[in-house]
């Protein structure tokens, strides 16, 4: 599978249009979040539903892009 945060940051880069890049995270398919204590934080782990939100934190995405990404997972 590949890394949800590495798609993000390639459209961080401009190698991927928003368009294209909130149809294709709006439909990824995120893994639940390994509560493994030897990683107090997400960082081991690249498609959780954490990288969106660490995403926003990090600028490689806007708020609005989350909102977005978000909505468009409800619309399924």
């Amino acid at each position: 599978m590949q890394s949800l945060r590495a798609y993000l940051e390639r459209y961080a880069a401009g190698e991927v249009t928003r368009e294209e890049m909130l149809d294709r995270v709006a439909a990824w398919p995120l893994e639940e979040r390994d509560l493994d204590p030897a990683h107090g934080l997400p960082d081991h782990q690249d498609n959780t539903g954490d990288v969106l939100g660490e995403a926003v934190l990090l600028d490689l995405i806007s708020e609005e892009d989350y909102r977005e990404i978000l909505r468009r997972r409800q619309l399924g």
